[in-house]
């Protein structure tokens, strides 16, 4: 094998280990399905030359022309789980699809280095499609699959309109929207200019090094086989399998995540555990601006992709705003073929299980999720809408409505585009508390705005506000923040509890007016459904750092004392309905940490400082200085 360092190779031998076997977890049930074949570690050279390991299952009894199902991850193609519902996957081989499974440059036994998030998404996305569509089995047409990663790499392909590519199925894959109308995030990498350090530092560190073992070259299919059979290519995992008590026992020495979270400065938070250098080493000094970020082949405001889609998320989904905003993007231009569903609960996790019947995700109670769009369920969904776009079934399937919601707690609603034109951006404004409110409080949402006032609190680094909930991939995302809203630090504004039910659906917006001791400093907000027990349950976050207040591409702005400051946070998007008896609730904070890195307040590049300040934060109210939150409220 040999090890790469910025394009580099030094080159040990390569063992030859047991006779190839199908393995993982998804292989023995299709070795032993006598009607599928399993072709291995075939390379498909890329137009530089790169060759990418590539796996084609074919059903023995098809046509003699079939369409393909295209599924590129940078992941184990044996754990297909990770990729992809492997009941999903069989279901198209039934039928009688070809699907192509394909690691990505960079990764596993595929060549090429991966120096860039969606390294040759791009490029590599339709040299493999001319790939298959040479293929004696081919008929012309592929479909593209996958969830997370896997469907974050068919955007930058979609851009480039490649005829071959008929259908697509992009789910929970915002993080690949790069600048964009509406959206300046860079992949859900910012929230307002402030780094999710959080999930990214675990994703690069555990998933995608740039610094891995390869192959020599010259290795034949057969070596490439027993390699795989014999050898695990996945990182060592760093901290997110922890102990009992929080720890890690790695290397002779007890790692966390928040001790290694809270090292300054932060770019090194991944050095701390010694691992290779990934990508995000150096995303962590760059600003949402900087120049380097149009070399990432996300996809763009400038991109006018064709191809028929289904943009699918989940409300607590670390990239649905993003998914929203892009497919919003598409339907102001007038692209085809386009249609949105959001559901609920968990990352990429579409089997239509019975536990959907009556799901509880984390703390967050959601009843039937269900997709009742078509009564179908997800799969059917999935695989009628290949079947019409790559196999030429008149199903219908494009009958259904353009936005479908599923509305927490609150059932399915369809709409024509997105946000819904039924839905009403309705303020609720941040006020004093009520003389007669004997809660803790801070404030409440009114819907009239109050008479001018202020509050105020003080952040302090060295002991930010915790994150609670959110972030991606664990049923954990939604849970009970009163722990949170506890503190000192954080602002609490709650409505009374309400007479009748309100339905949110759609983009939300919080408007602040604030001040700072601080030249610089951040702005956290959160919105929380309050249940008759008092549990109060997360729905959507977002974050601004005041610097970028003149826009994001300008780095030197400072605060001034005394100064009072009108900022925007429009990153959250959900669909709730609040239940009589409940409470709608904004949290206002200054860290949530460690999911967003912890602003140090000095004015200075935050990433590469060791020293802090306290800051005494304000957020002013009424008069001229009407802080609201700004949501879409739906007619019950």
């Amino acid at each position: 094998m040999a090890v790469t360092t910025s394009g580099n190779r030094f080159l040990v031998g390569v063992g030859v280990c047991a006779a190839a076997v199908v393995t993982g977890l998804f292989a023995p049930a299709l070795a032993r399905a006598e009607p599928y074949t399993w072709d291995k570690e075939l390379f498909v050279k890329m137009r530089d030359g790169v060759n990418l390991s590539t796996d084609v299952l074919l059903p023995k009894k098809r046509a003699a022309k079939v369409p393909a199902v295209l599924v590129r991850t940078p992941y184990d193609k044996d754990r297909v789980e990770w990729l992809i519902q492997k009941t999903l996957l069989e279901k198209f081989l039934e039928r009688g699809y070809a699907v192509v499974l394909q690691q990505e440059r960079g990764h596993w036994l595929s060549e090429g280095v991966y120096d860039d998030y969606l390294a040759g998404a791009n490029t590599d996305g339709t040299d493999t499609l001319d790939w298959i569509v040479k293929q004696p089995w081919s008929n012309g047409k592929v479909g593209t699959l996958g969830c997370s990663s896997s469907g974050e790499q068919q955007w930058p392909m979609a851009a480039q309109n490649h005829p071959a590519h008929a259908a697509m199925l992009p789910l929970a894959s915002g993080t690949a929207v790069g600048a964009m109308p509406g959206t300046d995030t860079q992949g859900a990498i910012y929230r307002g200019g402030v780094p999710q350090n959080g999930l990214w530092t675990w994703w690069y560190g555990d998933m995608v090094p740039t610094e891995r073992l390869v192959l020599p070259p010259g290795t034949t299919q057969e070596q490439r086989i027993r390699i795989r059979n014999g050898y695990s290519f996945q990182p060592r995992p760093n901290y997110y399998k922890l102990r009992e008590d929080g720890s890690l026992d790695w290397l002779n020495r007890k790692v966390d995540f928040p001790t290694a979270m809270s090292v300054l400065p932060a770019k090194d938070a991944l050095r701390v555990f010694g691992g290779p250098l990934t990508p995000f080493d150096k995303y962590a000094t760059w600003g949402p601006a900087d120049k380097r970020w149009d070399a990432v082949p996300s996809i763009k405001g400038s991109a006018r992709p064709r191809v028929p889609a289904i943009h699918y998320s989940t409300w607590h989904d670390i990239g649905v705003g993003e998914t929203t905003r892009l497919f919003k993007h598409l339907q102001d231009v007038g692209t085809k073929n386009q249609y949105l569903i959001i559901g609920a609960g968990p990352h990429c996790e579409l089997e239509e299980e019975p536990k959907f019947n009556n799901y509880t995700f984390g703390d967050l109670a959601l009843g039937d999720i269900r997709y009742r769009g078509r009564d179908l369920g997800f799969q059917k969904l999935w695989l009628d809408w290949f079947d019409y776009w790559l196999a030429g079934k008149q199903n219908g399937v494009l009958d259904m409505p353009r936005v479908q919601l599923m509305v927490m707690n609150g059932g399915w609603v369809m709409g024509s585009k997105w946000p819904l034109p039924q839905a009403k951006p309705t303020p609720l404004y941040l006020a004093p508390a009520a003389a007669n409110d004997n809660s803790f409080d801070t404030g409440q949402l009114a819907w009239k705005a109050p008479a001018a006032g202020a509050h105020s609190y003080v952040y302090d680094p060295a002991q930010p506000t915790p994150s609670r909930g959110g972030g991606c991939c664990e049923v954990q995302a939604a849970v009970d923040q009163r722990p949170v809203e506890a503190r000192r630090d954080v602002l609490v504004y709650s409505t009374p509890p309400l007479e009748q039910p309100v339905t949110v659906a759609g983009p939300v917006e919080v408007v602040l007016h604030v001040s700072s001791s601080a030249k610089d400093t951040d702005f956290m907000v959160k919105l929380v459904d309050v249940l008759p027990d008092g549990k109060a349950i997360n729905l959507a976050d977002d974050a601004f750092r005041m610097r970028y207040r003149e826009g994001f591409d300008k780095t030197n702005v400072r605060m001034a004392a005394g100064g009072v400051y009108k900022v925007s946070l429009p990153n959250m998007v959900t669909a709730v309905r609040f239940g009589k008896g409940h409470r709608i609730r904004l949290e206002v904070a200054s860290s949530n940490f460690p999911s967003m890195e912890r602003n140090l307040n000095t004015g200075g590049n935050n990433y590469d400082e060791t020293k802090w300040l306290v800051a005494r934060n304000t957020v002013h109210l009424g008069g001229d200085h009407a802080s609201q939150i700004i949501l879409p409220i739906v007619p019950n």
